[in-house]
């Protein structure tokens, strides 16, 4: 658990990502003065406390790490701990589709936000000097959600007992920030829902009713909007299908050109969406039809455990439920290109040294197994232990290693 403090308060982090509304006033005087937030994950061992950026979004406030102090964080226990390679607020490579930067994320994603239906149609975001157009990289809907995901830690689990929705959206907006999506401020185009309470229906309502508002179609142009939210379903419809979200009572509708290409793009998801062992996480690019309905352009969908930690098939589901159930500090690497095909589906992070573990599903694929091959002759050569589970032998079969 990490414990902040703010305006004479100590509180812990859980307390204020779930409960943003009730921390917001003292949260807003931090910011005017001192400007900062603190965490106290080092005190116990007589360390100082660590500064920690207080970001607005819309009425509430969220707290992230400060730049380039993420090694200073308790390893074990902090959530603002990162390693050396993703602490910085370095933009890096100006024609990277996503860099990092003091004020949050830029990035610019391969769909645009504003489309003009009259005249010259310019992608937003592309910026033109001295006659010469940028090539600034793109990324898809969901290598944007992944870089959110593990810049938020949120592919990471230190031991607790759960983590819900309002954890996520907290840590999400944080890395997010101030910054822009397509040469557009994020704040204007992305809305990331909050966790769904009873006492904050009225709230949660104005703050997306709001959002939606941006979002115009009119005779000459359209303006898109980015939601990141958990799908409740995708239900067939008469013209279609709709979509629904946990945290919301507003639908969306999809084609069905869609919904089949989304079908097949995210195979390991799909057939999870209403299940209770699993979270599915959706980005939706939105628009408004000409008879104002809302509905979904495109969408990414990311496969979860219950405790939203990202995995690549049910059967990581399953390990990752248990993982978390027995409260072992762990760490699911996310794969974002080919290189990254060789690393382990989980990390044990309280083993000495730490534990791969692999999730073997698919011994019927040849290319499959000449990868495990592979992946096994890596571990043997580099010492690294691993756990392997093939299924459909039994989970409680596969025996972890003691944390120590």
């Amino acid at each position: 658990m990490t414990d902040v403090t703010f305006d004479g308060l100590v509180t812990s982090l859980e307390e204020v990502q779930e409960n943003p509304a009730r921390f917001a006033a003292r949260l807003e005087r931090a910011k005017r003065s001192p400007g900062f937030a603190e965490c106290i994950c080092q005190s116990a061992s007589g360390g100082k406390p660590l500064r920690l950026v207080v970001r607005r979004y819309g009425a509430l406030f969220h707290l992230a790490r400060w730049p380039e102090e993420g090694t200073h964080h308790n390893s074990k226990t902090c959530s603002f701990f990162a390693e050396a390679t993703e602490s910085g607020a370095s933009a890096g490579d100006e024609q990277d589709a996503i860099r990092s930067t003091p004020a949050g994320l830029n990035a610019r994603l391969d769909v645009s936000l504003t489309v003009r239906t009259v005249g010259t149609v310019k992608a937003d975001g592309t910026a033109k000097a001295a006659g010469r157009s940028t090539s600034r990289r793109t990324a898809p809907l969901l290598g944007f959600l992944q870089r959110v995901w593990q810049d938020a830690g949120l592919n990471q689990w230190s031991g607790g007992l759960q983590r819900n929705w309002g954890t996520c959206s907290s840590q999400i907006l944080a890395v997010l920030g101030e910054g822009k999506i397509n040469g557009k401020p994020i704040q204007d185009v992305v809305h990331v829902m909050r966790r769904y309470e009873e006492s904050e229906q009225a709230t949660i309502k104005a703050e997306f009713d709001s959002f939606l508002n941006r979002i115009r179609t009119t005779p000459t142009a359209s303006d898109r909007g980015v939601v990141i939210a958990e799908v409740k379903s995708i239900d067939p419809s008469k013209y279609g299908f709709i979509l629904r979200l946990r945290q919301t009572f507003e639908t969306f509708y999809a084609s069905k050109q869609l919904v089949e290409s989304a079908a097949r793009s995210f195979r390991h998801a799909w057939p999870m969406i209403g299940k209770a062992e699993a979270r599915i996480v959706a980005v939706l690019v939105i628009e408004r039809t000409k008879d104002d309905n809302l509905r979904a352009i495109d969408l990414a969908l990311q496969l979860c455990n219950r405790s939203f930690i990202p995995c690549d098939s049910s059967y990581e589901v399953d390990m990752a439920n248990r993982l978390v159930e027995e409260r072992r500090r762990f760490l699911k690497p996310i794969r974002r290109d080919d290189a990254d095909k060789m690393l382990p589906d989980f990390r044990l992070l309280d083993t000495t040294p730490p534990t791969a573990i692999e999730v073997y599903g698919m011994e019927s694929n040849d290319a499959y197994r000449a990868r495990k091959t592979e992946k096994q002759a890596l571990y043997a050569r580099s010492k690294e232990p691993c756990v392997e589970w093939v299924p459909p032998s039994p989970l409680g079969s596969v025996m972890l290693p003691p944390a120590t």
